[in-house]
């Protein structure tokens, strides 16, 4: 008998232990995939600045004098919006579909925030598979910019569509909807401007 409390506190902290390793199994289970999507910029169909088409645009001689005079009419302004239309491709890794309900993202240019949005999506995402997700967006980039920019004009309407300067990169916070519930998980995505991603 004189054992017997030494064996109720050992059996009681194996049942403990046990309890603890089946809540973690129960919530690594319905945790979801255990790796989100992965989302990749397939094309960047679209960049313009105050109505300017800036895609082609690669060096200061493509600026010629009616364009320079469309983005400082912008900026005198305090209205230069930036429009762009990508198309995402959105990869599940998964060996379950999940549905994508949405997702936040941030859009940066040179590494610096421009603006946030939300695009609500219902898009199933098969296992193993991708689908293409279009995202198109409008941030006005006069206070971006700053007061003292005109002398930079010229050079920020360049090289948006230039494959090796990445200028526009987004910052993806996708909503997920499984059968278990609804998981959210970061993903980042730096776009290769107009470069196909035919991986997948």
């Amino acid at each position: 008998m004189k054992y017997f409390p030494t064996l109720l506190r050992a059996a009681s902290l194996l049942a403990l232990v046990l309890v603890v390793s089946c809540t973690r199994r129960e919530t690594s289970r319905e945790g979801g995939p255990s790796r989100g999507p992965e989302f990749r910029v397939r094309a960047v169909e679209e960049v313009s600045l105050n109505g300017l088409d800036v895609l082609p645009l690669r060096t200061p001689a493509d600026m010629d004098l009616p364009r320079r005079n469309q983005i400082i009419a912008g900026y005198v302004n305090k209205q230069l919006p930036l429009r762009a239309r990508v198309q995402l491709n959105a990869y599940n890794p998964g060996l379950e579909p999940v549905a994508l309900s949405g997702f936040d993202y941030t859009v940066l240019v040179d590494g610096r925030p421009l603006g946030k949005n939300h695009q609500q999506t219902d898009l199933e995402l098969p296992a193993g598979d991708s689908v293409r997700v279009p995202v198109a967006f409008e941030f006005n980039t006069y206070k971006y910019l700053g007061d003292d920019a005109m002398p930079a004009l010229r050079n920020f309407a360049l090289g948006f569509g230039d494959v090796r300067r990445h200028r526009i990169t987004l910052q993806v916070r996708p909503l997920l909807r499984t059968g278990r519930g609804r998981v959210s998980r970061a993903s980042q995505i730096a776009p290769p401007a107009l470069a196909l991603d035919a991986t997948r």
